[in-house]
């Protein structure tokens, strides 16, 4: 009998021991190749991970989701969206207002709704019980602290730490997953105080580290609701048994748009989320036959920003 561990079987949520060491995963159709992939990030934890029991196990999952698709064929067709509670229109009213949501939503149409938890499609799949169960902590939430929850106006993750430069190679660090780089901008230097270089400073290029807005949107498109962001709070909310929740709502007429909006993972596999009989949804966490945990370490990330330079002499 093989020794190595075979992939836990997970009916929900795992236990709350030690929430920051399991991951929920769901064996979603084509993701076999991305899971294994995924799995070599943890070489501590999972050295002894049985890939040909993992396989097996997806294989099952795979036989899952075709017989989903023959009985639940059209599930995420044509959800129903709701409107907001006043509450919520209220916290929106705040956010059209942030500088921030209006630089991140301009490419594509958007509105707000209150969508169906279990009728959204879901394009990723693994869950950090740590950030399930922080968002756990308040019961019943009202329409008030719905929007707060899925519609924050500020960030709320700990700060991003400078982990040593040289010339051209910055690196950051932060506890939270979501920091990125958020892009560039040029600036007076009249506009920055306390700057000390080697000259006469009269530009300054500004390179932007920090959280996305982190709001809970959709890509609707082909008459379906596929999750672009959010999925550990949809999850934990409807795990609360929350139906319903706010979400901005980016409205596609064109598969153009859709790549416009939608993460690099649903435009690559966009016949899976928008043409698939039964996609894999927001509920398929809770199917035994879909899901295994997986014990990970506590990550930090880091970002690295490199600055190249050159000249050249332009004819008057």
């Amino acid at each position: 009998m093989s020794s190595k561990r075979q992939p836990a079987r997970a009916h929900s949520a795992p236990p709350a021991t030690e929430p920051g060491l399991v991951e929920l995963c769901l064996m979603g159709p084509r993701h076999l190749a991305s899971h294994l992939e995924w799995c070599k990030q943890f070489p501590d934890s999972n050295a002894a991970l049985d890939v040909a029991a993992t396989t097996q196990f997806w294989r099952g999952a795979s036989a899952r989701y075709g017989q989903l698709a023959l009985e639940q064929a059209g599930a995420a067709d044509q959800p129903q969206v709701k409107p907001l509670p006043a509450a919520a229109s209220a916290h929106v009213a705040k956010l059209l207002a942030l500088p921030a949501f209006r630089a991140t939503f301009n490419d594509v149409p958007v509105a707000f709704g209150m969508v169906p938890l279990d009728r959204l499609v879901v394009s990723q799949y693994t869950l950090t019980q740590a950030t399930v169960h922080s968002v756990a902590t308040v019961q019943r939430p009202s329409p008030g602290q719905l929007a707060k929850i899925c519609l924050p106006l500020a960030p709320t993750q700990t700060s991003v730490k400078a982990a040593g430069h040289d010339d051209d190679l910055f690196s950051f660090i932060a506890d939270a997953h979501d920091m990125r780089y958020l892009g560039a901008t040029v600036l007076d230097a009249a506009q920055i105080s306390g700057l000390t270089m080697r000259g006469h400073v009269q530009k300054v290029v500004a390179l932007c580290v920090g959280y996305s807005t982190n709001l809970m949107n959709v890509v609707r498109y082909n008459g379906r609701l596929v999750l672009n962001n959010g999925h550990h709070r949809a999850y934990a909310l409807r795990a609360q048994g929350v139906s319903h929740v706010p979400c901005v709502i980016q409205a596609c007429a064109t598969f153009e748009e859709v790549r416009l909006a939608a993460t690099e993972e649903i435009v690559d596999n966009n016949d899976l989320y928008f043409e698939a009989p039964r996609p894999p949804l927001l509920r398929d966490f809770d199917d035994p036959l879909l899901t295994c945990t997986m014990p990970v370490p506590r990550l930090r990330r880091e970002l690295r920003l490199r600055v190249s330079s050159d000249s050249r002499q332009l004819a008057l």
